[in-house]
């Protein structure tokens, strides 16, 4: 599509367009072993039974491929979005661009949704200003100037922050910039988008989607050269106030507050306030559910941990543990599959807990459902007693 020109690297490679339902493989090349059917210049296969549907890159064949969840975005900007951001996934690694997953859980509390929101605003309106370049500085010092405030309440949130912005906000910025190419479209679409990005559900996962893009198309104006240096810094937001020589004041929470007046402070935190009152019998049950009442813990390391669920759902338990409202999980012990109640999970992912009322019978069985779950256990592993809870479970290999 750009002939390598955006990141001094091609694109083109394996992709698989593939229907949830019947698992049926649209691609644009073989596989293998595998068998398929011409049907003009595509290729029809099916997907092996053990690969999650996702938007995502996964190893099918020896090569890394790009997958795309059907049916595809009517709108055509969205459409080559969605597919240059799953592509850029599949290169990220050769870009020597890839980053660890990294849940950033203080942008689901009221401090951080707040500020993130007020930054999102910023952003959107730097974007709308361009091409003049003078009231577009004062907005992205704005940006600057929140994400500050923001990270100064949460230490370490910094580097999780900037981690999800290379590993997902380069990717949508890959998106929308040949999106703008291939539609003609200009920064006004990034700036809408970033608008109505603002009200997405949670950030915890998913709020690099929304900053990403529109840090990255600030930099092509303010520093064209940013891709060169982002495989050393890693850091899109510290390049952005690079390159518009952003100092951060001295006192800090008050100058960034005077500034949020600019950008609806009152309407922000009203709805936050809002926002947490409504949610708190929602999190008492996660607390019951999750926290205090029988589960059943998995074990198992990062690596060997693959996973497909909603990024734009994930709520914070607490700093250090999510909760995914539903998601399908498989690691050496086995498969879960939840489709409601929740699973928590520790940030680290070595740990799995679901909340289980368990029947009689029930430790000594591999097929094993809950309310809104399903637990398919691995020949070789069972449950056991947890000692460290009452009523509850441990998944272990059995010797």
């Amino acid at each position: 599509m750009d002939a390598g020109v955006l990141w001094q690297h091609g694109l083109c490679g394996p992709i698989a367009l593939v229907d949830p339902q019947t698992r049926l493989v649209i691609a644009n090349d073989t596989v293998a072993g595998r068998r398929f059917v011409h049907l003009g210049d595509a290729i029809l296969t099916t997907l092996p039974d053990n690969q999650y549907v996702a938007n995502t890159s996964f190893q099918w064949g020896g090569r890394i491929w790009t997958m795309v969840a059907l049916p595809l975005p009517r709108d055509r900007f969205a459409r080559v979005d969605l597919v240059m951001h799953e592509v850029f996934h599949r290169e990220q690694q050769a870009l020597g661009l890839r980053q660890p997953d990294a849940l950033n859980n203080q942008l689901d509390m009221r401090p951080g949704r707040t500020w993130l929101r007020l930054e999102y605003r910023a952003l959107a309106r730097a974007l709308e200003s361009l091409p003049d370049k003078r009231p577009a500085r004062h907005h992205v010092e704005s940006a600057l100037l929140f994400r500050a405030q923001r990270r100064s309440l949460y230490p370490g949130s910094d580097s999780l922050e900037a981690t999800l912005e290379i590993q997902e906000g380069l990717a949508e910025y890959t998106g929308q910039r040949l999106a703008m190419k291939l539609t003609g479209e200009g920064t006004a679409r990034v700036a809408k988008y970033v608008r109505d990005y603002e009200s997405t559900p949670t950030f915890v996962r998913a709020f690099a989607y929304g900053t990403g893009p529109a840090i990255g198309v600030l930099l092509d104006e303010f520093d064209p050269e940013w891709r060169n240096a982002v495989r050393a810094n890693r850091d899109i937001g510290g390049l952005l106030a690079e390159a518009i020589h952003f100092q951060r004041p001295r006192n800090l929470a008050a100058v960034a507050r005077t500034r949020a007046q600019e950008y609806g402070w009152d309407e922000v935190d009203r709805t936050e306030a809002a926002r947490d009152s409504a949610r708190e019998p929602l999190m008492r049950g996660y607390h019951a559910r999750l926290g205090e009442g029988p589960t059943i813990t998995l074990r198992q390391s990062k690596d060997s941990l693959s996973w497909s669920y909603d990024p734009t759902e994930l709520i914070a338990f607490d700093l250090y543990s999510t909760v995914y409202p539903s998601g399908n999980f498989s690691a050496p012990w086995g498969k879960l599959t939840v489709e409601r109640g929740g699973v928590l999970v520790q940030n680290d992912f070595s740990r799995i807990r679901i909340g289980a009322q368990m029947t009689p019978g029930a430790a000594d069985t591999r097929e094993i459902a809950g309310e809104g779950w399903t637990l398919s256990l691995n020949p070789g592993w069972s449950l056991a007693p947890d000692s460290t809870r009452q009523r509850s479970f441990v998944v272990r290999e059995v010797h």
